[in-house]
């Protein structure tokens, strides 16, 4: 079954087509070439797998940098967050304005209040039961990502090097495939949905879920895992990938 966020607040439908519009080279080079093949000539690749602070964030495109996880955990059992944090040896937990993860949590609890407080909540708990620091981060804009890197490095951030196209970090890694594959599915709703790019996203412009294996073994396990669930979207979402760089 997918999963939907809460209706957001009206966007400015003529900046976000900018946005698509902004990014539609590079995408168009993706679709016609292939996710390795984009992604090998970027010379400066490299700099996207550098060591981190190691805080959780939200899966969301608007919160890169560190591990990723969809509302800091707030979808998944408490006790099996905590073991896969601290597995990661997580140093802070995050949370952020209009978490969808948050918003789902609140929906399937019947909770009335504004999601944002639940996400707020359940962050805190956690840093405190793990004993590292947490933090708001405070966002204003609409989602911007046409694409999902389904990351199983630990160590991708797009923001580091600027040719990379914002997107929605799924943090393979450090969850198992189950947790990981529920949330390419969630960002794909999203994309799709009145939250992100909607209807500008089509059979001829997919949204692209780019898988990061650290061989190429990997990458086809982990290209093999999303097929079931995300082959329910048809030709609007694609999935595509490439091997991280030494």
């Amino acid at each position: 079954m997918r999963q939907e966020e809460q209706s957001p607040p009206e966007h400015n439908h003529e900046l976000l087509s900018q946005h698509f519009k902004e990014q539609e080279e590079v995408m168009q080079k993706i679709y016609r070439t292939g996710a390795r093949s984009y992604f090998e000539s970027l010379p400066d690749l490299v700099k996207a797998f550098s060591p981190h602070d190691r805080w959780i964030r939200c899966i969301d495109d608007r919160t890169p940098g560190g591990y990723h996880s969809a509302g800091s955990g707030i979808l998944r059992k408490e006790e099996e967050v905590l073991a896969s944090f601290r597995a990661a040896q997580v140093q802070g937990i995050t949370s952020h304005d209009g978490c969808g993860a948050a918003a789902m949590y609140a929906q399937k609890n019947s909770l009335t209040s504004n999601p944002d407080e639940y996400g707020k909540r359940w962050s805190e708990q956690i840093a405190g039961k793990l004993g590292v620091p947490y933090k708001h981060i405070e966002i204003s804009k609409p989602h911007n990502a046409r694409i999902c890197y389904y990351d199983g490095t630990r160590r991708f951030n797009f923001s580091n090097v600027d040719s990379l196209l914002p997107g929605f970090i799924v943090s393979r890694r450090i969850q198992d495939s189950a947790t990981s594959i529920n949330e390419a599915e969630i960002t794909a709703n999203i994309a799709l949905g009145d939250h992100g790019f909607g209807k500008l996203i089509t059979e001829d412009r997919p949204f692209v879920v780019v898988a990061i294996g650290q061989s190429e073994k990997e990458l086809e396990e982990f290209k093999k895992e999303l097929t079931p669930t995300l082959s329910n979207f048809g030709n609007k979402v694609k999935i595509d990938g490439f091997v991280a760089p030494k």
